[in-house]
């Protein structure tokens, strides 16, 4: 194996040897310095070069539609030295068309000729770089102008809840409105839009989601879809006792109860478990105006935190002290 190596050593160190005799090192200079003139030469010497301009139109109002979708991009023919070229190549163009000043009537054809398109596409070029040829050589379109109406959107969903968990924000919608385009017979007949339908199982956290909405046919929408939100959280109980309140007791008279406290379980969420307290809530039965033999009792409360309240007794009976 040793005698492998230095055999294999020595074909090496003979052809590093080779390599750098006089006569090759002056060869290889030769090739070097001759590439550096061609390449300098195609640098300095003007050409003609094929690239793509990017087009940006602007000015285009909502309520305008178009017959076609315009072209993206253009197709030009210049001619520069080849440094310039490549810089221009490297970092590309675009050209920004602002449409507006062709669409001042309800309806109309439109043509951007290359009287308009070759100005236009000469100035965003370097000063030096001659514009040769332009594809398409003109742009052509027809336009009309639809109706415009805002609408609501509202949500198509299943969602199912994990157990111990309710819904705090159900659908909600940014944007909750939307523009509708279209004829005047059409859209004035259309009240709201709907999203495509959305089903979550077992939601236990919040959840936001880009929708898609139903177009129908023969109108626009903008935008075409919405973001949709649920938060679901954990809920616990809370439970309270209360003095009952009567409301409406005529004057000089007294109405005595029984029991006289109520036993209120409300449901709220576990991070707004210290957000309810007994304050939060009032038990209220009212002065009977006909002889019954209870009177039911309310809860009131304002603390939006509160679910799902339920009290016990549901009604009470009573004495009318004169």
């Amino acid at each position: 194996m040793q005698q492998y190596w230095d055999i294999f050593r020595k074909k090496v160190k003979y052809l590093w040897l080779w390599i750098w005799r006089k006569d090759v090192v002056i060869f290889l200079l030769f090739v070097g310095l001759t590439m550096i003139f061609w390449w300098g030469r195609v640098l300095s010497s003007p050409r003609d070069m094929h690239m793509k301009v990017s087009v940006n139109y602007t000015g285009i109002p909502q309520q305008i539609v178009l017959d076609r979708e315009l072209p993206k991009t253009l197709t030009i023919t210049v001619r520069d030295e080849g440094k310039q070229l490549r810089q221009i190549s490297r970092h590309g163009v675009e050209l920004s068309m602002n449409l507006s000043r062709y669409l001042r009537e309800d309806h109309g054809k439109v043509e951007l000729t290359a009287d308009v398109l070759r100005p236009r596409l000469q100035d965003i070029l370097p000063g030096s770089m001659q514009l040769q040829h332009v594809l398409p050589e003109n742009i052509e379109f027809a336009y009309h102008t639809q109706e415009k109406k805002r609408v609501g959107v509202q949500v198509l969903s299943k969602i199912t809840i994990a157990d111990q968990h309710h819904l705090v924000s159900e659908g909600k919608v940014t944007p909750d409105s939307v523009d509708v385009f279209g004829d005047k017979e059409t859209i004035q007949a259309i009240r709201y839009i709907l999203t495509d339908s959305v089903r979550v199982d077992q939601l236990r956290d919040s959840m936001s989601q880009q929708v898609a909405l139903q177009v129908p046919q023969g109108i626009r929408v903008e935008p075409d879809s919405v973001r949709v939100e649920w938060v679901a959280e954990q809920f616990t109980e809370k439970s309270f006792t209360l003095p009952i309140q009567i409301e409406g007791v005529p004057t000089g008279e007294k109405l005595r109860l029984f029991p006289q406290t109520a036993h209120v379980i409300v449901r709220v969420s576990m991070s707004h478990f210290a957000n309810v307290v007994s304050e939060d809530l009032h038990v209220v039965c009212h002065y009977p105006t006909k002889e019954c033999p209870s009177l039911p009792l309310k809860v009131h409360t304002q603390n939006p935190y509160i679910y799902n309240v339920r009290i016990s007794p549901t009604a009470v009976e009573y004495i009318i002290e004169r």
